[in-house]
């Protein structure tokens, strides 16, 4: 992914991801500085695990491998939320699900032509 394309994708995710919380009812400030830190935490990391990919090929990347490494980013924003918000896990797992659901498929529908 180019650094660019890299920037832009986080601004929407971000923007996506904060959007959908607020719709769930996560509007306080301490409710959005987490949702930023969590995603400062797993976006890059996923980025750069599928950048070092493209150079050693660890896994085949298609549509199936893409929503593996969804799910597990989805599993460590729970995780995070709920270290930080000290919420029931179910709610920070719904949480982060509905939200990385969202922003998955609006990140497929506009980075389509580069996956």
């Amino acid at each position: 992914m180019r650094l660019e394309y890299y920037f832009l994708a986080l601004i929407l995710t971000l923007i996506i991801e904060l959007s959908i919380a607020y719709v769930f009812g996560f509007r306080s400030k301490k409710n959005i500085v987490t949702i930023i830190f969590a995603n400062f935490i797993t976006h890059p990391l996923l980025c750069y695990f599928l950048w070092m990919n493209s150079v050693i090929f660890v896994i085949p990347i298609n549509y199936i491998s893409i929503i593996v490494l969804e799910v597990l980013v989805a599993l460590l924003e729970s995780a995070l939320l709920f270290l930080a918000l000290k919420q029931k896990y179910l709610d920070m797992l719904k949480l982060s699900f509905g939200i990385n659901i969202v922003s998955f498929l609006v990140g497929l529908l506009i980075f389509k032509n580069n996956f």
